[in-house]
Order: structure tokens, then C-alpha cells, then sequence
């Protein structure tokens, strides 16, 4: 597998990661993302984050209210747990507990380079889905594969929303919650603001031309009324916030610098009523 068949948006969250280890003091641990780091990927993502500070940060907290979801969920007996999109998400390895199963849902050139790199360091990979998860019947995947669509089901969608149309994003959630009665979905996403270019900071303009231009990533999907998951696809919304509320409880000594950007993007966990 050629490290050129991955997108590049994959190693971003990596390098967020592996970056995290160079902290004096570590929002979180992830010992594996070092693996998975591409030096040219990672010389692009370094120059954004030099240029856009920010960027960094809201993806820190984003990591770090993700994990909680997941740390939460299983402690109240959630034991199978789907990350779409998942790139090089290692949860499964970090966070694995007895009798609680993973799995990867991904293009097939991540899955299979991910596969390369955990095979080269001796670490089996958790169960997998190939493909695009909004063109196939995920939920009959994950039946083939053994899961339970009955039971308790945490799906991480961490970074996605944002560059998925609107109707597809709902069309999805549908089809999930059509087929797995006790769904739990942790996302996060922008304000409209700066989908629309309404924000009024020019930086945050020129931090959504930057990933469009240099990675080919465009964002167009944004929300500022959560309600409309509880109208479309009778969701119920159990938690949500900005990344400015995770930041102020991990690293309150950054609010203050971080307030605007991390004040429009956030989090949600909606829970099928």
C-alpha cells in the first residue's frame, strides 16, 4: 500500500496526537500515533498549525471530549463501538476492555495502510469495514461482522461532518437509527458561521482556504441548531457543548486566546429515543 493512496486529511489527527506527547503536561496519551506519521503530511500540518495556532488546539479538545464519550459510554455498559472515518484512530487499543468490542469503518487505502503499519510493529488491528459509509448498508456490515444490532452501539464520527452535504449527513443518521434501536452517535462540528464566512475573524476565513487549497478538504456543513437531529431523524441530544467549555476545564489557562474559534466548534451526543 503506497502512503500516497491516503488522504492527507488521515495524518492530521496523528500529528495532534504525537504532538501531544511533546506537552509538559499531556491532555491525553497516545503512544501509537508517532507510527502512523508521514513526514510529508506531517510538514504541511506543522506549517498549518504554525500559521493557524488554533487549529491545533480545538482538534486537542475535540480528542479529549471524545474520549470521555467513549470512556462514559463503556462504564454504562456499552460494549460495541464503531469510529467512522477512523483513519488512524487507535482507541481500540487505548481504551480496550474486556468484552468490548471495535471496529474501523474506512477507504479501503487507509484501512489497508493501517493494517501495514500495526502488522510491521507486531499489533493485531480491530475489526474493519471498508469503503464509504454513506454509499453501502453499513448496519448489515456490522451485522456480517458479528455485531449486535440490538445491543448498545457507541458510533464515533470525530472530524466528518463538516465536509459532508447536509442531506447526507441526515440520510445517514436515518438509516442508522432505522436499524440500530439504541444508537448513540458522538460527532463534532462547526458553527455556520464559519461554513457561511460569517464569523467576522479573518483567520478563520483564511484557516478554511488553507485546508481547501493545500489538503483539498472544503468544509460545507455546519450547525447551529442541534434540534434539528430531534425533528429529522428523532434523535435525542444527551450532551453537547463548545470546544471553549472542554478547553476551560483542561487547559483554563488557554480560554482566553481560544475563546472565538473554539466558541464555534463543538460537540454532540445524541442517543435514539
Amino acid at each position: 500500500m503506497d502512503i500516497n493512496e491516503v488522504g492527507s486529511t488521515a495524518f492530521f489527527p496523528s500529528c495532534v496526537r504525537q504532538m501531544e506527547q511533546d506537552e509538559a503536561r499531556p491532555l491525553f496519551g497516545d503512544p501509537f500515533a508517532a507510527w502512523f506519521i508521514d513526514e510529508e503530511a506531517t510538514a504541511k500540518f506543522r506549517d498549518l498549525i504554525r500559521t493557524f495556532p488554533a487549529i491545533r488546539e480545538t482538534a486537542r479538545y475535540r480528542v479529549c471530549i471524545m474520549n470521555e464519550t467513549l470512556e462514559r459510554a463503556t462504564a454504562d455498559g456499552v460494549k460495541q463501538v464503531v469510529t467512522l472515518g477512523a483513519g488512524f484512530d487507535m482507541r481500540a487499543h487505548i481504551f480496550g476492555a474486556d468484552g468490548v468490542r471495535f471496529c474501523d469503518v474506512d477507504q479501503p487505502g487507509v484501512l489497508a495502510f493501517k493494517r501495514k503499519v500495526l502488522e510491521a510493529h507486531g499489533v493485531a488491528p480491530c475489526a474493519a469495514i471498508p469503503g464509504n459509509y454513506l454509499e453501502f448498508d453499513l448496519s448489515g456490515e456490522l451485522s456480517q461482522a458479528g455485531f449486535d444490532l440490538e445491543a448498545p452501539t457507541l458510533f464515533i464520527w470525530e472530524g466528518n461532518t463538516m465536509y459532508l452535504p447536509l442531506d447526507l449527513v441526515h440520510d445517514f443518521l436515518e438509516r442508522l437509527r432505522a436499524r440500530i434501536p439504541r444508537l448513540i452517535v458522538a460527532f463534532d462540528y462547526f458553527s455556520e458561521h464559519i461554513i457561511n464566512r460569517t464569523s467576522g475573524n479573518e483567520t478563520m476565513t483564511a484557516t478554511s482556504d488553507y485546508f481547501e487549497n493545500h489538503f483539498g478538504a472544503k468544509w460545507v456543513t455546519g450547525f447551529d441548531d442541534l434540534s434539528v437531529f430531534e425533528r429529522r431523524n428523532q434523535l435525542r441530544i444527551i450532551r453537547s457543548g463548545a470546544m471553549l467549555d472542554v478547553c476551560k476545564r483542561y487547559a483554563p489557562e488557554r480560554a482566553p486566546a481560544l475563546a472565538e474559534w473554539t466558541g464555534l466548534h463543538s460537540y454532540c451526543v445524541l442517543k435514539a429515543s
